[in-house]
């Protein structure tokens, strides 16, 4: 690649011997964001059977790019060319249809559904037919992703979740597959498997483009190259014709004179500054480690041995045995966490929270320095967030911008400006690197040592072996959570670092597999910790009432007793079943309840007696076709409308109360005695709507395990971002959604017919929260993407139950709602306490 590529030719007229139409050109593409340019007149071409690397400094656009060639985004100017047609509007469902597949560089997986659930939602139905199990098995052994497909993607480490995507990609045997830097999480043994499937599919003729900030991995894998930098096309050559002194010039637009800073060059008699004795916790034991003001200790092996694991605890997030000391001082984890600084691998999991703001996000750990007297002074946040930020060279439309629009190194960045600023008196970061580009990198590397200089401890784990032998001035080598070999001054090779981690897990691999094997839930268990777990404790709950209740009286068992209780709860199931819908998707339906309400006053005016079937028949119609329309409302205004869940059902809440008003302003119209009979028929004690309700409950749960309706439905409450980027419609989902909850509320006001006989315009109100409830109890998550429709059905027996108790007991009313509230509370206290400990072992894990 020559200079004169940058400004004369930034595309290179290079054909291969053998002439072939382009899988993929993009021309003129031209991308901006809040009216910054992120790509601006970029041109590049794709061809069958190579690798074609894209580089670039971490906001240069490649990403960018990339999106808009899988149809995650769309260009404001420029034609994509696939096989040699033009293509319109591209979408993830249109480009995986046309064989175009993307390794997102933040996996695109749901976390609240199995790894099974992740692969059938995103991909095609035919690849699973005939065998589904034995198809996912598959998919998982192409990648050496060694999870069962029953465990739920948010307790995989961050490496199976790119090796998940990795496997959902090499599914559909792209013809063009986009891997948006793949390696970065995984050790040297995945990156050597996904290299050889990469060159396998390559002489099938599928294209690859590759985008990485590794030139070694260009050098070994790429046959031409494309640098961007700020939004623009430097130059395109043959990976052959380019030197890497060369690209590094046009990726960053000057020369880098060294990579690494030099390392510690103090005496060996200067005081120690940290110490660690005998360090032990989840995951390791006996770490034994000492360094002095201005070294820097490296910890290496092979991915997942133990050294995340060190780190948690050297911040204080795990608890630990053995000492630390640093200037002499023990901490223990209390302390370590209030003053220890942790840069976490997982940046958008645990390093950031992505809803807020740059400036909020670097500036959190650190507020007390921006005090002035009893207040926060925004002058003094600004100008040292400001400086830090700069420091780092990080690209962002402005500090108020939300930390989710930049690129991944640039959130790495801020990540480490947070650190920084927090003055602390340990600095520990795991994978400090990853995605982050050349130039970059060489200003971490010279913070780190900047940091180290004076004075503060600083600890970095890294899968880069060359990356610890240029930053370190000791490393240690980690097996099976043990320190095999530590290594100093000139021991601290590439060479020696791999050897080490690698010849002390040779004879120890089958037994590390089976240790892994034997943490591995078992099917008991991983349906515990999934989203039955919930049913199972409320059904345990109602079985143990009940028989308090028969001890206390014998008539609680009697037909009588159990069908008016069986008809209570069968009106808030079906209401309830709504609800958990709205949930799923990340939303909720305040409206359900003034909906009931209002669809009993309706069916109030058509059926009475003396009325025609005709006239019956036209007043269940009218009913369903205003739930149907109060559905699609609140799907649209939340979708197209902009409004929060809360505003869009809470407007429809008072709207729906309003004009049940007006058609009754008082109680009225009573419902004809057959149509009550009707609805309150019952077989010995169980009522026929109870029945239905099951059935319902039964189709619901199957369609939401077993259908991609129940799957898309998880997803979008999931992760709605991750959603959109494997090809669902969230529009159309949360849409649909509301209008089935609606359907389920109109169900639900026929069975109030049944039990009030009445229309009366205040009779719904209740029922909004008494669903909600009822769903919270069934252990669905307020937030989305997980729940069970058994678990609501079981939710709104309770709930009636307690209330059953309180009158069977002679407690007063007052005492319904005292157990109302308490079910709540120990609901929520239980199901919050359980998930905790499953985010807790999938950091572990």
């Amino acid at each position: 690649m020559q200079r004169s590529l940058e400004v004369n030719n930034p595309v290179d007229t290079h054909t291969p011997t053998t002439a072939a139409t382009a899988t993929l050109e993009m021309r003129g593409i031209s991308k901006y964001y809040a009216g910054v340019a992120a790509l601006n007149d970029v041109s590049v071409e794709i061809r069958p059977g190579e690798v074609h690397a894209i580089l670039g400094e971490n906001g240069a656009g490649k990403s960018t790019l990339m999106n808009i060639a899988s149809g995650t985004a769309q260009p404001e100017r420029g034609s994509l060319i696939y096989e040699g047609e033009v293509l319109g509007p591209l979408s993830p469902t249109l480009a995986a249809s046309l064989g175009i597949a993307i390794v997102h560089q933040h996996p695109a997986v749901l976390p609240d559904l199995t790894v099974e659930e992740n692969l059938r939602v995103a991909l095609p139905s035919a690849l699973f037919a005939g065998d589904p199990a034995a198809a996912v098995r598959e998919m998982l052994d192409r990648v050496d992703l060694s999870v069962h497909p029953g465990d739920r993607v948010e307790t995989l480490t961050v490496a199976q979740k790119h090796l998940l995507e990795i496997a959902k990609a090499f599914a559909i045997k792209p013809k063009l597959l986009i891997l948006d830097e793949p390696t970065a999480p995984l050790g040297a043994a995945a990156v050597d498997l996904l290299f050889d499937r990469v060159r396998e599919i390559v002489k099938t003729g599928t294209s690859v483009t590759y985008i990485t900030h590794r030139l070694a991995e260009v050098r070994e894998l790429a046959d031409r190259v494309t640098v961007l930098r700020d939004g623009k096309v430097r130059g395109t050559s043959a990976v052959a014709d380019v030197t890497d002194a060369e690209l590094l010039a046009l990726i960053v637009g000057r020369e880098l004179a060294s990579t690494f800073p030099p390392k510690h060059a103090g005496s060996k008699d200067s005081p120690v500054n940290f110490r660690l004795k005998n360090f032990g916790g989840p995951g390791f034991i006996d770490v034994s480690a000492e360094a002095r003001r201005g070294e820097i200790i490296g910890i290496a092996g092979v991915v997942g041995n133990g050294q995340s694991e060190v780190l948690r605890a050297l911040a204080g997030l795990e608890p630990f045995n053995g000492s630390v000391e640093i200037e002499g001082t023990p901490f223990d984890e209390h302390r370590l966490l209030s003053r220890a600084a942790f840069m976490p691998a997982d940046r958008q999991g645990e390093g950031l929270m992505m809803s807020l703001s740059v400036r909020e996000n670097a500036a959190v750990a650190a507020l007390k320095k921006f005090k002035s007297l009893l207040f926060l002074s925004r002058n003094k946040e600004v100008s040292q967030v400001g400086a830090s930020l700069a420091s780092l060279s990080v690209k962002a439309p402005s500090m108020d911008a939300p930390v989710s629009s930049l690129s991944g190194g640039n959130q790495q960045k801020v990540v480490i400006s947070r650190a920084l600023l927090s003055d602390p008196v340990l600095l520990i970061a795991d994978e400090p690197t990853q995605g982050v580009d050349v130039g970059a990198r060489a200003d971490i590397y010279g913070i780190l040592r900047e940091a180290s200089g004076r004075g503060i401890p600083v600890i970095v784990a890294s899968s880069d072996a060359k990356e610890l032998e240029g930053l370190c001035d000791q490393v240690l080598v980690m097996s099976r959570g043990h320190v095999v070999e530590t290594l100093t001054g000139d021991e601290i090779t590439e060479e020696r670092i791999v050897s080490a981690a690698v010849s002390s897990t040779t004879e120890a691999v089958s037994a590390s597999q089976v240790a892994r094997e034997a943490y591995r839930p078992s099917g008991i268990r991983r349906l515990l910790q999934g989203d039955y777990a919930p049913s199972i404790l409320v059904a345990i709950v109602i079985v143990v009432l009940a028989g308090y209740l028969l001890s206390q009286n014998a008539a609680y068992l009697s037909a009588f007793n159990m069908t008016t209780l069986l008809t209570a709860a069968t009106g808030v199931a079906f209401i309830a079943l709504g609800q958990t819908i709205a949930l799923l998707t990340g939303g909720i339906d305040l409206s359900v309840g003034p909906l009931a309400g209002f669809l009993v006053v309706i069916g109030s005016f058509f059926i009475n007696a003396g009325k025609s079937v005709g006239q019956l028949v036209l007043g269940l119609v009218l009913m369903v076709v205003v739930a149907a329309a109060v559905g699609l409302i609140n799907g649209v205004l939340i979708r197209y409308g902009r409004f929060t869940p809360i505003a869009a059902t809470l407007a429809l809440y008072i709207a729906l109360g309003g004009f049940a008003l007006l058609l009754r302003p008082q109680q009225g119209g009573f419902i004809t005695q057959s149509f009550q009979d009707f609805v309150n028929t019952s077989y010995g004690p169980i009522p026929l709507f109870f029945i239905i309700v099951v059935l319902v409950t039964l189709a619901l749960e199957y369609f939401l395990r077993r259908r991609k309706w129940g799957w898309r439905l998880r997803a979008v409450g999931s992760d709605a971002e991750s959603s959109r980027r494997i090809g669902i419609s969230l529009n159309r989902t949360v849409i649909l959604g509301y209008l089935a909850t609606a359907i389920l509320v109109f169900i639900g006001a026929i069975t109030l017919m049944g039990q009030y006989g009445i229309g009366d315009p205040s009779q719904g109100q209740s029922y909004t929260l008494t669903s909600i409830t009822a769903v919270v109890l069934g252990g669905t998550s307020l937030v989305g993407g997980r729940g069970s429709f058994i678990g609501t059905l079981l939710g709104a027996v309770l709930l009636q139950q307690a209330l059953n108790a309180a009158d069977f007991l002679q407690l007063g009313t007052t005492y319904q709602y005292y157990f109302q509230g308490f079910l709540i509370l120990v609901a929520a206290i239980l199901y919050t306490f359980a998930r905790m400990r499953r985010k807790r072992r999938a950091l572990l894990a």
